[in-house]
């Protein structure tokens, strides 16, 4: 791994049991043993900065940079010095020399991999360390050129040193520049070993989660699945192992299912090899996509027409209904005995033909029913006459459920009239063609429902419930997971 370290330096930070601080101030400390460093280097201890070299040297981290964040105050010119004399410029010039000597746990570096940064405001006038707003402007301005220098580089920040300005500073401005390469070394004098934060992975895995929460609400698990791929490691930072594994085939069947595409789905949860704590939800889920009956893909069109309403996908809701209403009516003429056959002439329930056979022993004509050598193609409009012929004469209940079905006849126009045109699909479009030229846009809400009306009068059972809600609630736990 490489990176760079950026550490904050406060009066803590260098010390000497040869040369006690006492009531000397940081600067004049510092400088004097700048004066006599020969003297006192052997005796120079970094308890702060020193343990956070320890464990990069420990880990094996190149360091390609090292920055050391001073303070730098102008004189007073009223002669108070109090403030002025605690800067550290000259106590991270120790640190600088310690570092390129060799003299610290880590590996001597080169003196121009380690610079000195003195809080400084817009005119590059030193300022007072312990104001927030100067101090963080000063980070944000420097860690953003930085981060330009080393743009794969994990950077590590000693935020324990320097006032509490530059501790809030550090933490806020690197872990926003460097999102999640940011790792915060979190060092206290009674501890040995630095604990390490990576603050950009947990700070930005609440915002990532939410966006793939909020893709499996408008049911865009492409772009979710997406997303996952390419923020895997901040997304599942601190998540249980086994929930984090199963994130991804979860949002690959989704997107499968959402299309239509069972084979695929199938094989999107097949990878998995045991799901702990929520196998019985994916083997549920599995099994919905495994040799689904006539009933269950109806009801899949009707859940998969609902989500696109939903989130105003009014163009390709219409394909839905399209796709509903001709199947619903294959499947009336299935229970009432048709025959179908595919291309190659075998029998086929979804062949697009009516068996020629079959149709020379009804006791009907159906008027496109015009070469008795051949199979019929099997149309929508060509059903919906079979099924009048099937059912006639209809009682009372058959004559409300045809009619109930003809009442989506409009909306099938539209759907054909799409690709004549180059029009976009509205609500108030949708509402008009299923209740009539004077209907408001608010009409458009009740096609759903009359769908799922549909389907549980010809299936003779409720709609199931949708499977999307089944892998939002899945997705949902897994995010909450914790290690």
């Amino acid at each position: 791994m490489n990176a760079i370290l950026i550490c904050n330096v406060g009066g803590r930070d260098v010390v000497s049991k040869a040369f006690p601080k006492d009531n000397i101030g940081e600067r004049t400390w510092a400088e004097t043993v700048l004066a006599r460093y020969h003297e006192l280097y052997a005796t120079l201890r970094l308890p702060i900065i020193g343990k956070a070299l320890q464990y990069l040297a420990e880990r094996q981290i190149a360091l390609d940079h090292v920055i050391l964040i001073a303070s730098d105050q102008p004189p007073p010119p009223d002669g108070n010095d109090q403030f002025w004399s605690s800067d550290t410029i000259h106590s991270a010039a120790i640190i600088r020399r310690l570092l390129s000597e060799g003299h610290t746990p880590y590996p001597a570096l080169p003196t121009e991999q380690i610079t000195i940064w003195t809080i400084r405001d817009e005119r590059d006038r030193g300022c007072d360390p312990s104001d927030y707003d100067l101090t963080l402007r000063f980070l944000e301005r420097q860690l953003t050129k930085l981060q330009y220098q080393y743009p794969q580089h994990t950077a590590f920040l000693e935020v324990t040193g320097g006032t509490p300005a530059m501790t809030t500073g550090l933490l806020i401005a690197g872990t926003e520049v460097f999102g999640s390469r940011a790792e915060v070394l979190s060092i206290h004098p009674a501890q040995e070993i630095p604990i390490a934060l990576n603050t950009g992975k947990r700070l930005l895995a609440t915002p990532l989660r939410a966006t793939l929460r909020s893709n499996a609400a408008t049911y865009a698990y492409a772009a979710a699945a997406r997303t996952f791929l390419e923020q895997e490691a901040i997304i599942t930072d601190r998540l249980d192992p086994k929930a984090a594994s199963l994130i991804d085939p979860l949002l690959d069947y989704a997107h499968y299912r959402f299309n239509f595409d069972f084979a695929n789905a199938r094989k999107a949860l097949a990878k998995i090899d045991h799901a702990g704590p929520w196998q019985t939800e994916l083997a549920t889920l599995q099994a919905q996509v495994v040799s689904p009956d006539r009933r269950s893909l109806l009801a899949e069109v009707v859940h998969g027409a609902a989500a696109r309403y939903e989130i105003g996908l009014y163009a390709d809701f219409l394909v839905q209904v399209v796709r509903f209403e001709e199947n619903l009516l294959r499947y009336l003429c299935l229970l009432q005995g048709a025959e179908f056959r595919n291309r190659r002439g075998s029998s086929d329930p979804d062949g697009p033909y009516l068996a020629r056979e079959w149709l020379q022993q009804q006791p009907f004509t159906l008027s496109r029913d015009r070469d008795p050598r051949r199979d019929l193609p099997a149309d929508r409009s060509v059903l919906r006459e079979l099924i009048g012929q099937l059912l006639y004469p209809p009682d009372h209940y058959q004559q409300a459920l045809l009619q109930a079905i003809d009442r989506l006849g409009e909306l099938v126009k539209r759907r054909n009239e799409l690709t004549h045109h180059l029009e976009g699909v509205q609500k108030i479009g949708l509402a008009r063609a299923f209740a009539g030229q004077q209907a408001s846009s608010t009409a458009a809400d009740q096609i759903v429902p009359h769908l799922q009306h549909l389907y549980e009068a010809v299936c003779k059972q409720p709609l199931p419930p949708s499977p999307y809600q089944q892998i939002n609630h899945l997705l949902e736990r897994l995010l909450q997971s914790k290690e």
